[in-house]
């Protein structure tokens, strides 16, 4: 009971930091300096979905509460380029800075390094976090439900709709995903992301990605798997309960040649 209770304050010391790194940031770069107009057309990971049964999102992340630090020399551009290589959909980059270690400057090496949509994983709770994303290169950011009020969720989700970025929205539970039905005001440009991991208690349950896979489906948004993935058995399992991708991480990131593994876990994916 103690430790569960330690795992769930690690949420919420990371939403207080995340408020105190953010009010920094405003001081050196103001929102008003974000507010540029781009003539550049994002890539769209929903389309990417549309031309292939199922697509990986790699993510790159120098580490996590959970798995510790995964690379001393973090290079987030030769691992993104390594993935585009072996065969990844998109690239995830992981900018929360005190508990991943991450950057906002990850993101824009990782946008200049690669021709693939490019997903912001990050705590946003505020709209100065969407903006900031847009100018540093996102396609998409993560909204992670939970953490938003259903007027906060609103907001963020129709400003990252006006600046051209789709919205992976993840929820953990079937409790969200209804209460995601219930205010999504529009499911164009709108992704699900069902994480396996407890953002709590940081454990990881498949069996919950595969309870909740039918109950995403009544919105009819294409659904993506987060956390635990390590195997094409459980990939393809995946694709034939309805997910249309996963996205990868830690199992990536633990191997000396990120790329491959990758190749190699498309190249085992059968899809049946």
């Amino acid at each position: 009971m103690i430790l569960k209770n330690r795992r769930k304050m690690l949420l919420n010391r990371i939403l207080e930091n995340k408020k105190i790194s953010i009010n920094k940031k405003k001081q050196i770069l103001p929102v008003s300096c974000l507010k540029i107009p781009s003539a550049e057309k994002p890539n769209s990971i929903i389309k990417k979905i549309s031309h292939q049964k199922f697509i990986i999102i790699a993510e790159t992340k120098k580490a996590s509460p959970s798995g510790g630090v995964f690379r001393k020399k973090y290079n987030p551009a030769r691992i993104a380029t390594s993935y585009v290589s072996g065969g990844a959909s998109a690239v995830s980059v992981l900018t929360e800075e005190a508990f991943f270690l991450g950057s906002i400057e990850d993101l824009r090496k990782v946008k200049n390094a690669v021709d693939i949509p490019v997903l912001n994983k990050d705590f946003i709770i505020d709209e100065y976090q969407i903006y900031l994303a847009k100018y540093f290169g996102a396609d998409c950011v993560l909204l992670i439900l939970r953490i938003l009020s259903d007027s906060q969720f609103l907001h963020m989700f129709e400003l990252a709709r006006s600046l051209n970025l789709e919205v992976l929205i993840e929820v953990h539970n079937k409790k969200e995903i209804q209460r995601l039905s219930n205010i999504l005001p529009d499911s164009n440009g709108a992704l699900i992301g069902i994480n396996s991991r407890d953002i709590d208690t940081l454990s990881i349950s498949h069996e919950t990605i595969f309870n909740l896979l039918s109950s995403a489906k009544n919105i009819k948004i294409p659904v993506i798997a987060e956390s635990g993935v390590k195997d094409a058995n459980i990939l393809r399992q995946l694709y034939q309960s309805g997910a249309s991708g996963a996205l990868i991480g830690e199992y990536f990131l633990r191997s000396k040649s990120p790329g491959e593994l990758v190749k190699k876990l498309l190249k085992e994916m059968n899809y049946g």
